[in-house]
């Protein structure tokens, strides 16, 4: 494996990561210092050679910790999650039909119901549906589970040539790791992040801010030592705490000087973790590589060129068309419009929401399961989401010999994206009718009141059918979208010079 810019003393792990790579070129570099709060960011690159199916594929991973070694290997395992897919999952048969009929001569337990698997509100979906399904399985007795296409997929390049899936691909629930185990419980703590955070920041941010003790856990004090130094107010904030499991974000305040890109006013760090010490750590970690990634994937694209190896931006681009990304029309267009916005207009959008520091929360209430051994997160989330009555299934992308493990977690009656792609269950919905929400209403349908597609007996539960208000809902997020959904690194920057 030919690499550039990898250092000598790489972590045991990440070696191992290069020896599962398919052949190819390994380009890795830091972009931190596009930043100025000193916390490591790499990219690592690779370009695979005589691979047909990674044609259209950029696999690149963008990584973050508190020493470049970390940095690397999150980014390794970002890079197997893009890589491994479309290497098996492309090649894999499918199973064509409706779940009426696999159940029929499966049995239903061995078919993912697609009324339970967040379908976009006022979907055609059902169960009578022709879709293309592919091999799961159940967590719990690692029995066979089919599982529709649309949501193992990590992007287009593993689906059958002229299938359209019901929804916009989406990476959310990719894990990855040095073995099965792993891999799971790094899927699974995505899901339980997006499912549990989802409708309750971004545009939804009800301004819950953490108070933080002047005791920390030495990480956490020298991250938050970072920021001071350089004149970034870094704001914890909590989501939720559903299986005992602390669900916190990040976000935060140039209050020294400018970003050095507007867009980076708008990063965050996310963390789902049962030990509150690793969440806290987490999220401010991630908020820095949200900032430094926010920056060099969508800001000025001089900068960016200037900042990366020679021909690295342009060679990029070439490979990267058929990413699960690039297909987000939406965002592209949201994002060139975010370019040319100034800091101050981007703020001041964010700042009755994500900004918002209406409430407190001191970081002692928080729920806590110490976690000693690297394994007890995804351990500890298992055990809580299945004792909670949930059915992790997982599609194993991981190529014949390959010495790590890749996964795509689909949780049954989890939910994500409901606020850009309006994907909604029953469990969204109750927490937005507990809410109050006015994005449920019951009654008649109608133009941008769309039926929210659940089985018979959770339109029972609920009374009747809910209708979710999908032209609300647009109107809540407004100019917001990019925190929702971004285009592919370069893709706006490249679009906008272009012009």
């Amino acid at each position: 494996m030919k690499n550039s810019g990898l250092p000598a003393d790489l972590p045991d792990a990440a070696r191992l990561y290069l020896d599962a790579f398919p052949k190819g070129e390994i380009v890795a570099f830091p972009i931190d210092p596009i930043d100025r709060v000193g916390i490591p960011v790499w990219i690592v690159a690779l370009f695979p050679e005589d691979q047909p199916r990674l044609d259209g594929v950029m696999p690149y991973g963008v990584g973050y910790g508190m020493d470049e070694g970390q940095a690397i290997l999150g980014a390794m395992g970002e890079i197997a999650e893009m890589a491994f897919p479309a290497l098996s999952l492309g090649a894999r048969e499918k199973t064509r039909g409706s779940y009426a009929e696999l159940a029929a001569s499966v049995g239903e337990r061995s078919v993912a119901d697609p009324l339970t698997l967040c379908l976009p509100a006022g979907s055609s979906v059902g169960r009578d549906t022709q879709l293309e399904w592919v091999e799961g399985v159940r967590h719990t007795d690692g029995s066979t589970v089919l599982v529709p296409i649309d949501l193992a997929a990590y992007n287009s390049a593993e689906l059958s040539e002229g299938y359209k899936p019901f929804t916009t691909i989406i990476s959310n629930g990719m894990g990855a790791g040095p073995d099965l185990d792993w891999a799971v419980g790094h899927g699974l703590c995505e899901i339980l992040q997006r499912d549990g955070n989802g409708l309750l920041f971004r545009a939804l941010d009800r301004g819950v801010a953490i108070d933080l003790p002047d005791d920390l856990p030495e990480g956490a004090a020298a991250l938050l030592a970072n920021y001071e130094a350089a004149g970034v107010r870094p704001i914890p904030k909590f989501a939720t705490d559903e299986f005992g499991i602390c669900n916190l974000y990040c976000v935060g305040v140039d209050e020294r000087g400018a970003p050095a890109e507007p867009i980076m006013v708008s990063a965050c760090g996310e963390a789902a973790h049962p030990d509150r010490n690793a969440a806290l750590e987490k999220v401010l970690t991630e908020y820095a590589a949200s900032r430094a990634r926010k920056a060099y994937a969508h800001g000025d694209d001089a900068r960016t060129r200037a900042l990366s190896p020679e021909t690295y931006v342009d060679r990029f681009l070439a490979r990267s068309g058929g990413a699960a990304k690039s297909s987000d029309r939406r965002a592209l267009g949201a994002m060139i419009d975010w370019q040319l916005r100034e800091a101050g207009e981007i703020r001041g959008w964010l700042s009755g929401n994500m900004l918002s520091e209406k409430h407190r929360k001191p970081f002692a209430d928080l729920p806590h399961s110490a976690c000693p051994g690297p394994r007890d997160r995804g351990r500890i989330a298992l055990e809580r989401a299945v004792d909670a009555g949930f059915d992790p299934l997982y599609v194993d992308m991981t190529p014949a010999g390959c010495p790590v493990a890749t996964v795509k977690l689909i949780v049954p009656g989890m939910e994500v994206e409901t606020m850009s792609y309006y994907r909604i269950g029953e469990r969204g919905t109750r927490k937005l009718i507990e809410m109050d929400s006015e994005l449920i209403t019951f009654g008649k349908r109608r133009e941008g009141l769309e039926p929210v597609r659940v089985t018979p007996e959770a339109i029972d539960r609920f009374g009747g059918q809910p209708l979710f208000d999908t032209k609300r809902a647009a109107e809540i997020v407004g100019p917001l979208y990019p925190l929702y959904r971004e285009p592919e690194a370069h893709h706006a920057a490249s679009h906008r010079v272009a012009a």
